[in-house]
């Protein structure tokens, strides 16, 4: 670009068919030349019609810099006095014309070397259902840069942020985020419900999705709590409340917003969350799994007394590691150590637990006495039932004993929240699309299990519960049937198995002998949700008649037997026939009877003797 403006730098007069069309055929002009338009003042005559100056974008008067002010700020305006006039005729059409004073036509400063340096030049559509909608959607400012800039916008990022932040207003239709907050629930459907503190201020938010409550109904029996951090500007720790269903998939039953971690806090949302339990006319858990948070694990047996309360043996294991094994020197003491709390945990029984205790109290006592101490009184004396599978295992927990599926659902969410300093508004937003995904592939799983069949399941012992109980209940059933195979001979029955995952073990697999599975085999954690009851339809048993074995007919043939007086008939022409036949004389003794390769015939050798 030049340093000084071009002759032509003026837009040549014409008429236009708007207001804004004309303003879009000067800057197009003007963009070229290093200047851009901006809407001045306007007038309106008496008989109606407008006339209004079109300034140059840095044509304001500059800010005093004298002021103090707490932003670093920068200004591009120099009092330019550069600008054109837009009249409004009786057609509704509008005319540019020129000023008549000289100092009109020419600019104070030199011309900028990009269009990028003006902001009307940047300006996105005025159609912001595209923006909102990308928005709503997640995408992060410099995404929805790159795709506006594909369509030839020279909009920067801060202009994106400009505009989102308008749409946030938008949204909010003037009211407070929390506000704005309370009534999206509202209209969305949402399950909600809100604590206040004695000011008016909200200090708790619960949360639970319409179309989890369905799955919530149909997979009430594992509850698994833990808080994530860092979701919103607030502090306020998020608690995530999650259920498993049959496909062993996680699925948020609700969230809770809370003012801190202290027993209160948790017995407010589990209050809460057991009236949700109460109001979807379904079972409360029997089951519920945390981490070791004393204030929740005391809420949570205080309100549901006849659940067990398991802590995630994920953390315990990760707890013991950081606390024990910097006292051991060589790698292979601390595995054969890190070995014996597993085997303890692992115990079958309670007398295997006191007797593997023991053992490792002997062994390592004397010069690990704090590592057992921490062992024993943190975890093991307090907290045993919630950890030995001697205890846990009396539970049908189906296989959850961690956390750990919590911890995937706090990555889902703050994939979608991207950054720690938003509302609580913007937050929910955020976590109601990861919702809405999250719901769409549990529901896609479960319908592509009631219609597909794992080959290796194809079986007549699965045919009556196929796409009615998920492939992830039908398949630890077939690593039963595989163990009851290699296994000569069947050790005796402990119902571990059938009592933690509610399925059938190898014994009752053996008992089946050919019979198929039926759906009461299966615990209703694993069936899958769908309408109807399944139709038993079983292969016909195979007759097996006495007189098949005598059958001179093929298996395979259609033909049917002979009648009996068939049979009679058929002997009684074969008698006749070998009647009226001369009888068989031997070519070699000539004896009647027998022919020469007979046994009866006394030369049969004679040739070559």
């Amino acid at each position: 670009m030049a340093t000084t403006f071009a002759d032509d730098c003026l837009p040549p007069e014409n008429i236009y068919g708007s207001r804004q069309a004309l303003f879009e055929a000067i800057n197009t002009w003007a963009r070229t030349r290093g200047y851009a338009f901006t809407t001045g003042k306007s007038t309106t005559e008496k008989n109606g019609r407008r006339t209004v100056t079109f300034a140059c974008d840095r044509g304001r008067r500059p800010p005093n810099p004298q002021i103090d002010r707490q932003r670093r700020t920068t200004s591009r305006v120099t009092s330019c006095p550069f600008s054109v006039l837009g009249k409004e005729s009786s057609d509704q059409t509008w005319i540019l014309k020129h000023r008549l004073d000289h100092r009109f036509s020419i600019h104070n400063h030199e011309p900028s070397q990009h269009p990028v340096a003006h902001p009307i030049h940047r300006q996105l559509s005025r159609d912001t259902s595209q923006l909102a909608d990308l928005t709503n959607a997640g995408l992060a400012p410099k995404e929805i840069q790159t795709l506006v800039r594909q369509s030839g916008s020279l909009a920067t990022r801060q202009d994106i942020y400009n505009r989102v932040a308008e749409i946030r207003r938008d949204t909010c239709e003037g009211q407070s985020p929390i506000q704005a907050l309370a009534n999206q629930l509202d209209k969305e459907g949402f399950w909600s419900r809100i604590q206040f503190a004695p000011d008016g201020r909200v200090t708790a938010v619960l949360f639970a999705h319409p179309d989890s409550l369905a799955y919530l109904q149909a997979y009430p029996e594992l509850l698994l709590l833990d808080c994530t951090y860092k979701t919103n500007k607030y502090s306020m720790p998020l608690l995530d409340m999650i259920g498993v269903d049959a496909a062993q998939r996680s699925f948020c039953i609700a969230f809770a917003f809370l003012s801190g971690e202290i027993e209160e806090d948790y017995t407010w949302a589990l209050e809460r969350l057991k009236s949700l339990y109460e109001q979807c006319h379904t079972s409360l858990p029997s089951v519920i799994l945390t981490d070791r948070c004393l204030a929740v694990m005391n809420a949570a047996s205080a309100l549901f007394p006849s659940a067990a309360t398991l802590l995630c043996l994920w953390h315990a294991n990760k707890a013991v590691l950081t606390r024990c094994q910097p006292s051991f020197q060589e790698a292979e003491q601390w595995k054969e150590f890190y070995s014996f709390w597993h085997s303890i945990i692992n115990s079958p029984t309670e007398e295997d637990y006191v007797k593997r205790l023991a053992e490792m109290q002997q062994k390592y006592l004397l010069h690990h006495y704090n590592e057992i101490g921490y062992i024993k009184t943190t975890w093991l004396l307090p907290f045993k039932e919630k950890l030995v599978y001697a205890w846990v295992n009396q539970s049908m927990h189906f296989g959850n004993t961690a956390t750990s599926r919590v911890e995937g659902i706090h990555a889902l969410l703050k994939s979608y929240l991207r950054r720690s300093t938003f509302d609580l508004f913007d937050t929910w937003k955020a976590i109601h699309l990861a919702l809405q995904n999250q719901l769409a592939e549990l529901q896609a799983r479960q319908a592509k299990q009631q219609i597909r069949t794992p080959l290796e399941l194809s079986g007549v012992l699965y045919g009556a519960v196929r796409g009615w109980v998920s492939h992830e209940a039908m398949r630890k059933v077939e690593e039963q049937r595989k163990l009851l195979i290699r296994m000569d001979p069947l050790s005796a029955c402990t119902g571990t198995f059938s009592r933690t995952y509610g399925l059938p073990c190898l014994h009752t697999l053996d008992t089946l002998q050919d019979e198929p599975l039926l759906l009461t085999h299966f615990h209703s954690h694993w069936h899958l949700k769908r309408e109807g009851n399944p139709q038993l339809l079983l292969e016909p048993r195979q007759l097996i008649e006495p007189k098949g074995a005598q059958s001179s007919v093929p298996r395979s043939s259609t033909k049917r037997e002979p009648s009996q007086f068939e049979v009679v008939e058929a002997a009684q022409a074969q008698a006749q026939a070998q009647a009226r036949r001369a009888p068989t004389t031997c070519s070699k003794c000539h004896a009647v009877g027998h022919i020469r390769s007979s046994r009866a015939c006394p030369l049969r050798y004679s040739d070559v003797m």
